[in-house]
């Protein structure tokens, strides 16, 4: 499934990526095997999948415990909130997620005016430039054609970062994929009313950027 990155342009609301510029002032680059700290490393989004871009900054071992300690405490942080929270990289990034039905109306793809108070609690996440890239990953249940399907996760995906960019310091590290019923829940399988309900829902990957990386480095966390 490829991945839209969303820029603030004002003719253009989305876009098929394009690149982005990772620093690499100690970040490896999962395509590249050499480590030059006096260059940017341009990464085509385009062509990863969910699971590549997860990848992305790697963070080096000497920084692994601070980095996995900070987000730790962040995962603590929206579960008290009480989001279903797990952790994935070896605890280095955080995954939220958020039923459907508490953003959108069934088969609609305008935010609830009730979203908000699930949404909100994202927005710092935004507030630093490079400390954290937040990718959106809109689920449904099977129920529907492939092109219906992803087409209501792409633009409840569109719906989700307009909020975003309405409400959020930068969205600049804001990534989005529309995954229609590729992905079901282990647990919940699609066969009863039970299972497509925990399908259908939205997941939010917080992962560490570059700068809270630099951040460890510097044992600033």
């Amino acid at each position: 499934m490829s991945p839209f990155l969303f820029l603030r342009q004002q003719s253009c609301r989305i876009a098929m990526l394009l690149f982005i510029s990772v620093p690499l002032a100690g970040v490896w680059d999962a395509h590249a095997q050499k480590k030059d700290n006096s260059q940017e490393q341009i990464v085509d989004l385009s062509e990863l999948t969910l699971d590549e871009t997860l990848l992305l900054p790697d963070v080096p071992a000497k920084q692994s415990a601070y980095v996995t300690s900070y987000m730790k405490r962040e995962a603590k942080a929206l579960q008290k909130m009480g989001y279903k929270v797990e952790t994935t990289r070896k605890g280095e990034v955080v995954i939220a997620t958020i039923p459907a039905s508490s953003l959108f109306a069934p088969n609609d793809t305008a935010l609830l005016p009730s979203a908000s108070e699930q949404l909100q609690p994202f927005l710092p996440y935004f507030r630093s430039h490079g400390k954290f890239k937040v990718i959106l990953a809109m689920h449904s249940d099977d129920t529907g054609s492939n092109d219906y399907l992803y087409g209501l996760t792409e633009k409840r995906i569109i719906a989700l970062y307009d909020y975003f960019d309405q409400h959020a310091a930068q969205t600049d590290m804001l990534q989005g994929y529309p995954m229609a019923d590729s992905d079901p829940l282990k647990d919940s399988p699609n066969t009863n009313r039970e299972g497509r309900a925990a399908n259908r829902r939205l997941e939010i990957f917080i992962v560490p950027g570059p700068m809270l990386i630099l951040d460890a480095k510097n044992k600033k966390l």
